[in-house]
């Protein structure tokens, strides 16, 4: 049996389900007992109302016909008619005692076990709303009036209905109709078994039918949601990119959300994808170029092909050279590892001062290209935590950027201001360079990237990445705003 209940909840749908039936049904028979609980008052007073409707054509039949003959001396006629209120009280399924007013002596009990006690209730109140016809239809009056309340008797409490049978003098006889109070679980099962057996079993058939509907349509949204997700994790685990999930077959909200999501991962991870293979390309070409001029040029060495003193010398010499952009690249590259791994020496930095030393650290080589260097520094005091080598490194890379995109007579500005609506100092590079297209805006932030796919201009293509990397491990932003043949604006943001 546990293997079969196993088998059956292997499956996300089974699951679901079994738990929604489960709880749907739970909850419909918390309702319903609540609703039967609630009921148990006007079951109570429906019945009160059907004693009431009985005690009077009950009285009326007991005055004419046995009411004299109980005082009497006649045995006979006496018994007839406790027989006749024995009758009554089974036929109705009710207990009837004659009680003695005003003393309140039970002088009769259709159960024979309070004969002698005091009737003492508990509450009593006029009945407000009486009977008006009998069976039949016949209309007739009561000749006294009908009491309702609460008695305990014997321990136990009851619901009564009582009214004046007999009097005389400054005595009378109450003639009382007494039914258990049922407690909230009897009361309940009793409403249930009231139900006519065929309407119970078809309510409970439709009910369960309902239920069982409504949460295969709960359990079939989720799982036929869930069906293009798990479609798009095995087409990425067997090597399929560029697959992404039609949101619109996904009818949840959160599944579209998760839906959405995937497809967002898939584009990062096809990114990163395409960034790797850029990345082995352009590291391949960056090293192979130096590595191709110092093997020839040291086989040159070797061979004895560079016979002359000049010709040795230029073979060491671009030898040397070639070992040193091998020597930058492997520098950049650790560079921006470190970086990533977020080992930064932070300290309070003055980036006024900062600036001021970056620029005219610069000043001689932009000098030598005729290209302007203004500095525009902020009108007071800045200072952040950071660490100002690296922050010297952002300012560095994104001046000789602007100075390699910058032709003669051009002019670069960097400035810094404080953004005082978000808690943050700017820096600005602005350049009159040639600018930057928008497809090419996106990807300059790549390692490895460079606009002038000619490579002339020098450089791997890292020094905007390690900008990057080094702003966003400060908690900072970066971006560029280009317009082509009109220059282009880079900036950076941190917190301050």
């Amino acid at each position: 049996m546990e293997h079969v209940l196993r088998r059956l909840l292997d499956t996300l749908q089974n699951r679901l389900l079994f738990t929604h039936m489960v709880v749907a049904l739970a909850v419909l028979c918390v309702a319903i007992l609540l609703l039967l609980a609630l009921q148990a008052p006007l079951r109570a007073e429906s019945m009160l109302q059907r004693m009431a409707e009985w005690l009077q054509p009950t009285v009326t039949l007991a005055r004419s016909n046995f009411a004299s003959l109980a005082v009497a001396t006649d045995r006979e006629s006496a018994r007839r008619f406790f027989d006749f209120l024995h009758s009554q009280a089974s036929a109705q399924n009710v207990r009837i005692l004659l009680v003695a007013q005003p003393d309140g002596r039970i002088l009769f009990d259709s159960v024979e076990q309070a004969v002698g006690l005091r009737w003492e209730p508990v509450s009593s109140s006029p009945f407000e709303r009486l009977p008006h016809r009998m069976r039949g239809g016949s209309r007739m009056g009561m000749m006294a009036e009908v009491v309702r309340g609460a008695a305990l008797l014997e321990g136990q409490d009851w619901h009564y209905v009582s009214t004046l049978l007999l009097a005389a003098n400054s005595s009378w006889i109450d003639l009382v109709v007494l039914k258990m109070q049922p407690a909230v679980l009897q009361a309940m099962v009793e409403s249930v078994l009231d139900l006519p057996g065929g309407l119970l079993a078809s309510g409970l058939a439709a009910l369960t039918l309902v239920v069982f509907v409504l949460s295969r349509w709960t359990a079939g949204a989720v799982t036929r949601s869930l069906n293009p997700l798990i479609a798009g994790t095995q087409a990425l685990a067997s090597g399929n990119l560029a697959y992404r999930v039609d949101t619109r077959h996904v009818s949840l909200a959160e599944l579209h959300v998760l839906a959405t999501r995937f497809n967002q991962m898939a584009d990062r991870v096809q990114q990163s994808q395409q960034a790797q293979r850029d990345f082995v390309a352009n590291v391949s070409h960056d090293l192979k170029t130096p590595l191709t001029s110092i093997h020839g040029y040291s086989q040159a060495l070797l061979d004895g092909t560079a016979e002359s003193t000049a010709a040795r010398q230029r073979a060491a010499l671009v030898i040397s050279q070639e070992a040193q952009r091998l020597t930058e690249r492997v520098e950049e590259l650790l560079d921006l590892a470190r970086v990533e791994n977020n080992v930064l020496q932070l300290e309070q930095v003055d980036l006024v001062q900062l600036g001021a030393e970056v620029v005219e650290s610069f000043r001689p080589q932009f000098a030598a290209a005729q290209v302007e260097l203004r500095w525009v520094p902020a009108a007071d005091l800045l200072r952040i935590r950071g660490d100002v080598a690296r922050l010297r490194r952002v300012l560095a890379n994104l001046l000789d950027n602007a100075l390699k995109h910058t032709p003669a007579a051009g002019s670069v500005t960097l400035a810094l201001q404080r953004l005082s609506a978000a808690c943050q100092v700017e820096f600005t590079v602005v350049d009159s360079g040639e600018g930057i297209s928008p497809q090419e805006c996106e990807r300059i932030w790549e390692r490895f990237y460079r606009v002038d796919r000619a490579r002339t201009r020098g450089g791997a293509g890292l020094g905007l990445a390690i900008v990057k990397e080094i702003v966003e491990a400060h908690g900072g932003t970066v971006g560029v705003e280009s317009q082509e043949g009109v220059g282009s604006t880079f900036w950076i943001r941190l917190p301050a």
